[in-house]
């Protein structure tokens, strides 16, 4: 692993990058969008893990989902494995004497095993078949809600968990950034297989995913500066984490030639405002406009990573993005709305063909893999993972109220709590 480490270090082959938006259940487009590039791959004769082809892995909020369930090892997850494999990197011979003489090209040598990862089929249905636990209402009347969060995130955490156990980030078998934001500090906040603050896999996504006022701040012990963190989504510094994915890519590949980032966009719409509308902070802030605000600044931040990436001479910069044609929120779980935006995803994807399928050729191409935890010639395939529990029943509106309050106030001793 350690010469691996080094290798990647001194290589000056060229790095690829993936960036996932945040987005919350939009988070099923580039879900779908990862499945038919996985199937284009296939279609050039690379059937090898989607992941693999990666140097790096970013998310932001349910792009952290998304890059999580890529680079986590699989074996040690709930999550379905691809069952095909085992494939294996390899490295240049030594041509003989008589190969010289003749000109004729070493056989490659296989050095160990390609790490297994999910079926990228599979992206979807966490999405169409866990929705509702992650976006548990608090079901509370309208002015209980103004004092708590929308959503109880505690069923938010039990699907994490049992989706990832307690696998350290540090784990990852491919490298892994993860945006949050540190409210109480005021920071940008990344966590990476590199630098994981001792978190965990699902710790590293509650974090990125803590919405402001859908879901309360993660509250997590950072073991590396011995401090407690309080982080929340990701999204509200980097939702498209391409910038900072780059940044950590120069770290880890100082000398490549060259950066290709390949950025999968949840489908969100630019939004123009005329500001005459805003009278006062009222108008600026009005739900019933959207909170013009709080819109104006997010479509200036995604504006701003695109412009900046086209910039930058050494990162080529492709940006896989079309606006949705109906308007669906970030917490929208019902099973028609998830339908149509898989549908969407396959128009934005015929969309973009030509640029995915270029894409898509340079890793196909792609021979080094030193940026990977290899495993070893003989490795097994790892047990079929076990499904994901079913969804719990939704409690009684009343019950599940009082239980929510009772709980933030940590008011509930229950067994379940302790």
């Amino acid at each position: 692993m350690v010469e691996h480490a080094l290798n990647a270090q001194e290589s000056t082959q060229p790095r690829y990058i993936l960036a996932l938006d945040g987005g919350g259940m939009r988070g099923i487009i580039p879900a779908a969008l990862i499945h038919q590039i996985a199937g284009r791959l296939a279609a050039m004769g690379d059937e090898r893990p989607f992941a693999a082809h990666f140097d790096l892995i970013a998310g932001t909020s349910t792009g952290a989902l998304l890059a999580l369930a890529l680079t986590a090892p699989i074996g040690r997850t709930r999550l379905k494995i691809d069952e095909s494999g085992p494939y294996y990197a390899y490295r240049e011979g030594v041509p003989t004497f008589w190969q010289r003489i003749r000109k004729v090209q070493a056989d490659p040598i296989a050095i160990g095993t390609l790490p297994w990862g999910i079926d990228t089929a599979s992206l979807e249905q966490l999405y169409l078949e866990h929705g509702t636990t992650i976006f548990t209402k608090n079901q509370g009347r309208l002015i209980t809600q103004i004092f708590m969060d929308k959503y109880d995130e505690v069923p938010f955490e039990n699907f994490l968990k049992a989706t990832f156990g307690d696998v350290p980030l540090s784990d990852a078998t491919i490298p892994t950034l993860i945006m949050a934001y540190d409210a109480q500090a005021g920071i940008p906040f990344s966590m990476s297989s590199a630098n994981d603050h001792g978190f965990l896999f699902w710790e590293a996504a509650r974090a990125s995913s803590a919405a402001p006022t859908y879901f309360k701040p993660a509250y997590l012990y950072d073991h590396a500066e011995e401090q407690m963190r309080t982080l929340i989504d990701g999204g509200v510094v980097a939702n498209n984490p391409s910038l900072y994915a780059y940044i950590e890519a120069k770290r880890l590949y100082p000398r490549a030639s060259h950066y290709h980032i390949l950025s999968l966009s949840t489908a969100s719409a630019d939004f123009s405002f005329k500001a005459s509308g805003a009278t006062g902070m009222v108008g600026w802030i009005d739900p019933a406009k959207g909170a013009p605000i709080h819109r104006v600044y997010a479509t200036a931040q995604m504006q701003s990573v695109d412009q900046v990436a086209s910039s930058i001479p050494e990162l080529s910069y492709t940006r896989i993005h079309a606006p949705l044609a109906g308007e669906y929120k970030l917490d929208e779980t019902s099973q028609g709305a998830l339908e149509s935006m898989v549908a969407s995803a396959h128009e934005i994807f015929a969309q973009h063909q030509k640029t995915i399928d270029a894409y898509a050729s340079m890793l196909a191409g792609r021979t080094h893999f030193d940026q990977l935890k290899l495993g070893p010639l003989d490795a097994e395939r790892p047990m079929q993972s076990k499904a994901l529990p079913p969804p719990p029943q939704r409690e009684a509106a009343a019950l599940s109220s009082v239980d929510s309050l009772l709980r933030r106030y940590q008011l509930n001793n229950s067994k379940e709590e302790k």
